[in-house]
């Protein structure tokens, strides 16, 4: 590709001088189409002098993409571009602590409609090893008692074998910290009710059904199963929508 360089410049239409210095930062990365390992040939003064703000302006900018792992700054060797973590920054603002009501069953739902989504993906991909892979996860109690409650890390452990198999590590990183939400702040004795009330018409499906859905390579059956196994899930994100 024949070497393009952006316009730096600041631009109107932001709130303040930093926000103003990290949009002008981002443009000119985006337009001299930088890439992760790139050198972005601007120091603090140089910057400073460009743009017409001062160095603490400059610095709290290149702070800012900084903490988002767009930029790494080398001591003696200048600033240079890397890949950012998706999963840190995901997990920096999918907070449920940061989120109005809507917003969270908003990703909760979004679960749902992602573990259906990936199912051709999954059986497409799908290797006798990941099968044995799942089994190795699954606490031996689980297979006959559809009552056991699973921690965060197990339930994140085996979902994430099946993630894996479709091969999209964003996906992974996006699903991880929506599973840990709803382990946190789901209310326990509705939750429960929910459990109750799937066990008493034997729709529940646990991971033991899951695995053995898969393992029959019928993407039907493990359609029907996984949207059991998320029901208490989907029924609470639906009442929950109606007392909003």
């Amino acid at each position: 590709m024949e070497n393009v360089k952006g316009k730096l410049e600041i631009k109107k239409g932001t709130t303040t001088l930093v926000d103003l210095t990290e949009e002008a930062i981002l443009n000119y990365i985006k337009e001299s189409h930088l890439k992760p390992g790139d050198e972005f040939m601007f120091d603090e003064s140089q910057l400073s002098e460009q743009l017409n703000v001062s160095r603490n302006v400059v610095r709290e900018a290149l702070s800012r993409l900084h903490s988002f792992g767009i930029i790494n700054s080398r001591k003696r060797k200048g600033i240079f571009l890397q890949e950012p973590d998706m999963k840190k920054n995901f997990s920096r603002i999918i907070d449920p602590k940061l989120l109005s009501k809507e917003r969270y069953l908003d990703l909760l739902d979004l679960r749902y409609i992602l573990e259906i989504g990936i199912i051709p993906s999954l059986f497409e991909n799908l290797q006798e090893q990941d099968i044995r892979d799942l089994y190795e996860v699954l606490p031996l109690h689980m297979i006959e008692n559809k009552d056991v409650r699973l921690s965060t890390e197990d339930e994140i452990k085996f979902h994430t074998l099946i993630y894996r198999i479709v091969g999209n590590q964003t996906l992974i990183d996006l699903m991880q910290i929506i599973i840990s939400m709803r382990f946190r702040l789901y209310d326990s004795s509705e939750f429960a009710i929910f459990n109750q009330k799937m066990n008493s018409n034997n729709l529940k499906a646990t991971h033991f059904d899951i695995i053995k859905a898969i393992e029959s390579r019928d993407s039907d059956r493990y359609e029907n199963v996984i949207k059991r196994h998320l029901l208490p899930y989907h029924m609470y994100i639906k009442e929950r929508r109606q007392v909003l």
